[in-house]
């Protein structure tokens, strides 16, 4: 789905861009090349930078809110403790890029190219990350309750101790994925794709994984209490000491009330 970013930018005529123009508030890159420049520590909320190429940039601690990044090229580019409120990179590339430490509430990612990007310690709660491809990304010990990752791709992504509460994974790729010590409370797994992760530890209280694929899974002292399993598929899972109290279970039976291990 194309984002209220995109069509902003593209109402934009080129011929009103400013190559040259001074890095600040509202300035207009649109479709302008970028790379490699150093514009840490810049005020540029608000910016239009739909379309820029823009690998290798560094935007350390720079200010991005509300800014349009749509359909851009920013691979590899330092934007750690970036503060990127509502900023909106719909559809760009940003493979590699190191986010490490930034604000992105709200932020968009929608169908973003994410793949092996450092997100440790970021915020990123309530943002969007509907259809992203985050694959082998650093999600550790990251801020993304209420955020958005439907059908997203996370195979091999690292989110140990993030808290995903309330957050939306249904039919995301989380295969082979270390979600250890993650907080999952009430988040939305639905037909996600979880063959061979990594959930040791993690709170899933209260969960919805109705029929997620759980096969090779590991939920090692994991609570999985009040969650539903309705329908999953848990061929090979590890349930070693897993909480499963009032848990409903592959078949519909919700599991006795202090279950561990088994649904009793």
């Amino acid at each position: 789905m194309l984002t209220t970013g995109f069509f902003l930018a593209l109402s934009v005529s080129p011929a009103l861009a400013d190559c040259n123009a001074p890095p600040e508030p509202r300035v207009n890159w649109f479709n302008c090349t970028l790379e490699d420049r150093d514009l840490s520590g810049a005020d540029l909320g608000r910016a239009l930078m739909g379309r820029v190429q823009a690998d290798g940039i560094r935007l350390d601690g720079a200010n991005l809110e509300s800014a349009v990044i749509t359909n851009a090229s920013l691979n590899g580019a330092s934007l750690v403790d970036v503060s990127g409120r509502r900023t909106d990179f719909g559809a760009s590339s940003l493979r590699d890029a190191d986010f490490r430490g930034a604000r992105l509430q709200g932020a968009r990612f929608t169908s973003a190219r994410l793949e092996g990007a450092d997100f440790t310690e970021a915020d990123l709660r309530e943002a969007r990350l509907d259809s992203a491809n985050l694959d082998g990304a650093i999600l550790d010990h990251t801020l993304m309750s209420g955020s958005r990752l439907y059908n997203a791709e996370l195979r091999g992504a690292s989110l140990a101790n993030s808290v995903l509460q309330d957050a939306n994974l249904s039919q995301a790729n989380l295969q082979g994925a270390n979600m250890e010590g993650a907080d999952l409370r009430n988040a939305d797994l639905s037909r996600a794709m979880l063959e061979n992760a990594r959930l040791a530890g993690a709170n899933l209280h209260g969960a919805n994984l109705d029929r997620a694929s759980l096969a090779g899974a590991d939920f090692t002292d994991a609570d999985l209490s009040r969650a539903n399993l309705r329908g999953a598929d848990i061929s090979g899972t590890d349930f070693t000491g897993t909480r499963l109290g009032n848990t409903i279970w592959i078949d519909r039976r919700p599991c006795r009330r202090g279950s561990v291990g088994t649904c009793d």
